[in-house]
């Protein structure tokens, strides 16, 4: 989970949660260091922000059930993924990634029409909570495991959270859903880092559905008593199962500023390479990058968005940097970061 990057590396195995086996949940997917789920022969569901800015290549492949491995042919992110959830999160966070051939060996996971009190939370994320005494071969043990969690209303989740102010500066919104450890007693059971993209399901009627995706979560993972943070699934319903939708750009490119680093002078940021596809524009941010001077730490700042910038009496002794992207309703591709030090 977050808490974004905390359950990417953007929650090894759910904490204290129960080994289990690969053949007990064979529609739980490995996606680029993250969980998901097979949700169609042809489509894995994961988290927003755990694709982001990475192209198919840099996914790699996808491994269902352990064992069966597939190419990644697209992605795609939810098309509101513009709208953040703090800097390194997503308020819709779901996305799709197509895979290049069926998998027809396994059933895919239904998606949750209704609610139920209990549910469980499965994933390879961290086994034990940061700060809980454990060493780091027990920490990143990537084992499957599977733990049982209570599901609070919207207000609960709500109050839970109101006021606080983690690392990764999420807050929670009526579009997701939160579980808890049932009991408040030791252990407790959360979703970790690197548990981000898999699934809160339970088995109903005999089938087991899905009803969130792991996005985000407490600095501490469980430890300091806050619940573990999903994307409502029957929210997405539309989007996961869309036969046709905008899948985000796959081009990369290179990128490079021209232009001197003075002040009233103008520098321009510049892609080399970049083939545009799946109707994606290049967008250009423009940044003040982090500084340290005196012991006083300056974090990085938005400063302009577009082609160009004219250098301020501000950005002086600091950093300018420009992050290009190709984007599109269907996500986006990180093309490059580049920066030029302004002297006095």
């Amino acid at each position: 989970m977050s808490a974004a990057a905390a359950l990417v590396a953007p929650a090894g195995a759910v904490v204290n949660g129960e080994k289990i086996s690969e053949s007990s949940v064979p529609w739980f997917a490995s996606v680029g260091g993250c969980g998901g789920t097979l949700v169609s022969p042809t489509r894995v569901l994961t988290a927003a922000h755990c694709v982001q800015g990475r192209t198919i290549a840099d996914l790699r492949q996808v491994v269902v059930g352990g064992d069966i491995v597939r190419d990644a042919s697209h992605v795609a992110m939810h098309p509101n993924w513009r709208h953040r959830n703090g800097p390194e999160n997503f308020l819709d966070d779901v996305a799709i990634v197509e895979l290049a051939e069926p998998v027809t060996t396994v059933t895919p996971i239904a998606l949750a029409a209704t609610d139920v009190p209990e549910a469980s939370i499965t994933g390879r994320g961290r086994a034990f909570a940061p700060g809980t005494g454990h060493g780091e071969s027990e920490m990143l043990d990537a084992s499957l495991r599977s733990a049982p969690l209570h599901t609070l209303t919207d207000a609960q989740c709500a109050t839970a959270f109101k006021g606080y102010k983690g690392s990764s500066r999420e807050r929670y919104d009526a579009r997701m859903r939160c579980s808890i450890d049932a009991d408040g007693r030791d252990p407790l059971y959360s979703g970790c880092n690197g548990d981000s993209g898999g699934p809160l399901w339970a088995t109903i009627g005999g089938v087991p559905m899905q009803l969130g995706v792991v996005s985000w979560g407490g600095d501490r993972c469980g430890a300091d008593r806050l619940p573990s943070v999903f994307a409502d699934v029957t929210r997405y319903r539309g989007f996961i199962l869309d036969p046709s939708p905008t899948w985000a750009p796959t081009s990369r490119g290179t990128v490079k500023i021209t232009g001197t680093g003075k002040v009233g002078r103008p520098l321009t940021c510049v892609t080399r390479g970049f083939v545009p596809d799946s109707g994606a524009k290049v967008a250009y941010v423009w940044r003040r990058l982090a500084h340290s001077t005196g012991g006083h730490y300056t974090p990085p700042r938005e400063i302009a968005r577009g082609r160009r910038y004219t250098v301020t009496a501000r950005d002086r002794h600091h950093r300018v940097g420009c992050t290009a992207n190709a984007e599109n309703d269907g996500g986006f591709v990180a093309l490059g970061v580049v920066s030029v030090l302004v002297k006095g």
